[in-house]
């Protein structure tokens, strides 16, 4: 029974992983030839790709593909615009994975120990974390910026994915069908492979990662966009959101994560030379002292909160709203807000920091958040 939950936990891991939020390409390098997934049909396709994004300073834009990985990144986002769990799963999922994923909510163990699930929940499911940092707004693909053929190596942690969904569909063929498969049968036998193995016989015709310029109109963002495109042999484009989901929960303006570091180091500066002239006492309790001093919370009776705000325009040259969550002579948290753009929020820690739970809110919910952690 052990050896099948962990199956099930193994294979989970692997249908979310396409869509999930690590960024699998913060270590990508150029590698040299001999090392990359090319093949002269690829060399010529990114030579036609560089060609058609020479032609865009015409008013016509060139004609996209429909087998293209420039047409299946514009279906995914379609598809993530619109919310459509199923249709992610088909673009970033491996052909055939729905037939495993059926499979699996079938399973006795899953129905008995995980108290039962559909087919359609588990799709949903896996698709979960792709959502995670959707904020409104409709966001818009433009033209691929950058094409760069991915390494063995750097494509070793994809080909490891598709290889569990591979081996159960290997399994499920030469059984007759899913009708003919024990679900943990199946999970035990391919628990016993040697994934590393398994994952070097994944044949990938296609390996890219593209930079593609993206937009949100409501948010009047736009910036880059990053993500992986692939065809594994014989197969259709597919795309590895990791690296896209990391541009969207980070889709705010950059200068904000800089001001919001900056008015930490501001708020400290500020906090030494208070406590050096005497001004703090008290330094059991954490409170909030804000650009706003209606949004002041459990200051201390003794503590100065105006001239702290008066000292941080000596350090700081954010003048848009802030607060500063401290303890004593120390700040702990910051964060910053563009009132003309509500979206924008840059904190420090930065909002994706472990420990740190402030990824994909508003101002106004990190500081409630604040406030409640405070008590």
């Amino acid at each position: 029974m052990k050896k099948t939950i962990a199956g099930i936990a193994a294979l989970t891991i692997a249908l979310s992983a396409f869509a999930g939020c690590t960024d699998k390409k913060n270590d990508k390098s150029t590698g040299g030839a001999s090392e990359a997934v090319t093949t002269a049909a690829q060399q010529d396709t990114t030579v036609e790709k560089t060609t058609a994004q020479d032609t865009t300073a015409s008013e016509e834009k060139p004609e996209v593909s429909a087998d293209s990985y420039e047409a299946v990144l514009r279906e995914f986002i379609d598809a993530y615009n619109n919310e459509d769990y199923k249709k992610t799963f088909e673009l970033t999922m491996p052909d055939g994975a729905e037939k495993v994923m059926k499979l699996l909510a079938s399973s006795e163990t899953m129905q008995n120990e995980y108290g039962g699930i559909s087919e359609e929940e588990m799709i949903k499911e896996s698709q979960e974390s792709l959502f995670l940092g959707k904020k409104d707004g409709t966001l818009v693909p433009g033209e691929i910026k950058k094409t760069e053929p991915l390494t063995e190596e750097e494509t070793f942690e994809l080909r490891s994915e598709i290889a569990m969904i591979t081996l159960c569909l290997d399994y499920i063929d030469s059984h007759g069908g899913a009708e003919g498969v024990d679900t943990e049968a199946m999970l035990n036998e391919i628990m016993d492979y040697d994934l590393e193995a398994a994952a070097a016989e994944v044949e990938l015709d296609e390996a890219y990662y593209i930079t593609f310029g993206l937009e949100n109109e409501k948010w009047d963002w736009s910036g880059d966009g990053n993500a992986i495109v692939y065809r594994v042999r014989g197969g259709s484009w597919k795309i590895s959101a990791n690296d896209l989901i990391g541009t969207l929960s980070r889709g705010k303006d950059k200068r904000l994560d800089t001001a919001a570091d900056s008015l930490y180091k501001a708020a400290n500066t500020v906090l030494i030379e208070l406590d050096e002239e005497g001004y703090i006492k008290n330094d059991s309790d954490e409170f909030i002292v804000s650009s706003d001093s209606g949004k002041d919370f459990n200051v201390p009776a003794d503590f100065d909160a105006d001239l702290f705000r008066s000292r941080i325009k000596n350090y700081c040259e954010y003048e848009g709203d802030w607060f500063v969550k401290m303890q004593g002579a120390y700040a702990l948290e910051t964060a910053v807000y563009d009132s003309e753009n509500p979206h924008n929020v840059g904190t420090y820690p930065p909002s994706d920091y472990v420990d740190f739970a402030y990824e994909g809110m508003s101002y106004d919910e990190i500081y409630n958040k604040a406030c409640e952690d405070i008590g």
